[in-house]
This record gives C-alpha cells, sequence and structure tokens, in this order.
C-alpha cells in the first residue's frame, strides 16, 4: 500500500513573494522524483486549482477555503487532515494550524517576528496587534516542538531556531534553496524590458527590516556626488508597506531616482537583473536571501547587508557592507561604477558558477529523505 503524503501548498503563486517561489520551486521539483511509494496531496485554494494541476499532474489536490494566516484555518485544515489520515504532512511554513493531527515536518523560513517587532512591522491596529504576536508565538512554538523534524533554509536560521527553542540540533535540518532555472537563461532578446537608464535593482518586500529606505538614502548621497546619476529600480509587492514607501519616496523628494514597480514574470525580472549595474539589498534580516542568488544567475552582480545568512549563502561572490552605514553602501556602489569591463565579467562569471552549486533537484532529494527519516522518530522527538 502506497504511504500519503500531504503538502500544504496554499502559498503557490507569486502574490505570497518569497514562499510562493519556495512552494512552488519545491514542489515541482518533488514531482520530478519516482515516488512510487507514495501517493502526493496538495491542499490548495480554490484561486490556484488550475495552475497546480497543469504542474503537478501526478499529485492530488485537496481543495480548501481557509487561507493562510486565518483563524479557518485553525478550524478547518485539523479535520481535513484527520479524514484524509496521510502518513505524513510537509507545512511549507510556520503556520500549522495548532489542532494539527501528527505526524507532520515543517519548514522555518525565518523567525524574523521575534526580532522585528512593533507597530510599525505591521498592518494591525493598536488593539489587536498584541493579540497577534502572542498567537504568531503560540503557532510557531507548537510547530517546531511537534513537528517530527524541522527544515531550515540556512545554517544560521538553525543557529536561530536553536537560540530561541530548547530542542535538539539534529531535529533540524538545512536544505538550501536555489535560483530557478529561467535565470540562467540568455536575455539578449529582452533588452527592451529594462530601463535605458544605467540602474541598481532591488528584489523584495519593503517590510522596515529590509531597510530600503537606507538604500534609497545611499542612492541620493552617490548622485549628489557624481555627473552620472544612476537610478534605483524597486520591484517589491504592491501590499502596505509598499505604500508606505511610495509615502516615503516623496518625502525624501527621490521620486527622480526611484523606479517602482510590483512583481512581474521571470522574464522580466531576469531581464531587470541582468541589465542591471548590481543587485543590491540592506536587510538586516534574511532567513536564505534568494534574490541575490538569482541575481548571480541572471549575469550581474549582487552587494549586499553582512548580516543574518547572506554571506552565508554569497559566500565570496558578493561584495559586503553594514546596513546601518550609509557610507559603506555608497562605497559598494561606487566600486561598482569603477569595474572595468573585463572585472566586471569576472566577477558576474564567478556569481553564475556559485549559483550553479544550488539545484532544487537536491533541494526536493534532501527534503524527501528528511520525510522518510521522520516516519521512524517520534512525535516532537
Amino acid at each position: 500500500m502506497k504511504k500519503k503524503l500531504l503538502l500544504d501548498c496554499r502559498f503557490w503563486g507569486p502574490s505570497h513573494t518569497g514562499l510562493g517561489r519556495y512552494t512552488e520551486s519545491l514542489t515541482k521539483a518533488l514531482h520530478q522524483l519516482p515516488l512510487t511509494n507514495w501517493q502526493v496531496y496538495c491542499l490548495i485554494n480554490p484561486g490556484q486549482k488550475r495552475s497546480i494541476l497543469k504542474a503537478l499532474p501526478k499529485f492530488e489536490p485537496i481543495l480548501v477555503s481557509a487561507r493562510p494566516y486565518s483563524f479557518k484555518e485553525q478550524r478547518e485544515l485539523p479535520g481535513v487532515v484527520k479524514r484524509l489520515k496521510p502518513d505524513l504532512t510537509h507545512y511549507l511554513h510556520f503556520n500549522v494550524p495548532l489542532f494539527s493531527p501528527q505526524p507532520f515536518v515543517v519548514t522555518i523560513h525565518d523567525l524574523i517576528k521575534h526580532h522585528s517587532k512593533g507597530f510599525n512591522t505591521t498592518t494591525r491596529t493598536i488593539f489587536t496587534y498584541p493579540f497577534k504576536r502572542l498567537g504568531y508565538h503560540a503557532v510557531v512554538s507548537r510547530a517546531v516542538k511537534s513537528a517530527r523534524l524541522i527544515i531550515a533554509p540556512s545554517a544560521w536560521v538553525k543557529k536561530d531556531i536553536l537560540a530561541h527553542y530548547k530542542l535538539a540540533a539534529a531535529k533540524i535540518k538545512v536544505v538550501a534553496e536555489a535560483a530557478a532555472s529561467a535565470y540562467f537563461k540568455s536575455t539578449s532578446a529582452d533588452k527592451k524590458l529594462a530601463p535605458k537608464e544605467p540602474y541598481f535593482i532591488y528584489v523584495g518586500n519593503a517590510y522596515p527590516h529590509k531597510n530600503v529606505l537606507q538604500l534609497i538614502k545611499a542612492m541620493q548621497v552617490y548622485n549628489h556626488s557624481t555627473s552620472k546619476p544612476v537610478k534605483l529600480v524597486i520591484i517589491t509587492a504592491k501590499d502596505f508597506f509598499y505604500q508606505q514607501l511610495r509615502l516615503k519616496i516623496r518625502e525624501l523628494k527621490a521620486q527622480n531616482l526611484v523606479l517602482i514597480q510590483g512583481f512581474t514574470s521571470d522574464r522580466e525580472l531576469r531581464a531587470l537583473l541582468h541589465y542591471s549595474l548590481a543587485f543590491i539589498t540592506a536587510s538586516k534580516f534574511e532567513g536564505f536571501g534568494l534574490p541575490g542568488l538569482e541575481a548571480m544567475a541572471a549575469g550581474t552582480l549582487t552587494l549586499a547587508s553582512n548580516r543574518t545568512s547572506l554571506p552565508e549563502v554569497y559566500g565570496e561572490s558578493a561584495w559586503y557592507f553594514n546596513p546601518d552605514k550609509p557610507d559603506e553602501i555608497v562605497r559598494a556602489i561606487t566600486r561598482v561604477i569603477k569595474l572595468t569591463r573585463s572585472q566586471r565579467l569576472r566577477r558576474i562569471s564567478l556569481g553564475r558558477k556559485h549559483a550553479k552549486k544550488f539545484s532544487w533537484n537536491e533541494a526536493a532529494r534532501q527534503t524527501f529523505q528528511i520525510y522518510e527519516t521522520s516516519l521512524n522518530l517520534r512525535s516532537g522527538q
């Protein structure tokens, strides 16, 4: 009899940014494995059915109306899991229902909400925010303590989880993410998709810990010191923090400096990365930092904060700076602009080689091994 595996795929799709990338890339790679002794089911929301059926024809969809982070998922999902009786469930994010049947494994991408606090980090009101934080901590605590095994994208996240929860280190398995194969393709025909002016590019959310305003201020300082100004292209989700960022850009009078748009197709993003002077991030907290690897794969340079997981993931293929010091960011920008063509091409080649070390196929293989290992463990071990 085949074993049943249930994957929570409700984050599938570009609207969920990094979580959507992880969900889609990992499940597609799992779909390519010879899972002859497993029947795989996917928890999906109705709007995802068409795209998931097309991409994962060997997996069986389980439709649920509960959206991620909702109170409804606390009520609906445990019943769905109980009826299906999978041998194992994989929650691809921390939002495991408090009463979800076991056994399960969970991916903890980061503990950002443990570090990033305050009313400027949330869309909640002053009255609901404290209750939301209590709920968050209850859900994460239950997830990490009750999971058979935990998947983390970097050694830094593993270390952070162990700093907050009393767990055996062996319970946390590091499985790195990867740039999608689409980012390694040629972009010569897509130059029209990129701005004509020289530009740096940031890709990611506009949450406060991403420190995007620091990038804008550093770019202003650089442009005031040169007769050849450059722009900053920002690709970000059009949410509450996007609207706040637009207000801040106006306050800084940086409208002519910044080009901001919502997330786009892989083809356009690949072109925007490729023709940029460099991808740049001043983020103070990252669990992995996938956009920097995608930038390397697309054929541009990566400039990054020297915080959390970024030096671990990018290695010697990126140039780093202290995100709290605008002058260091300006020096990094200047360093890129002063490169000769041969120096730039050499750095790009090193970056692409580095990005190729990461593979979603390998991530899927390691993840499947974790599934099999977890079935031999007792809950909470």
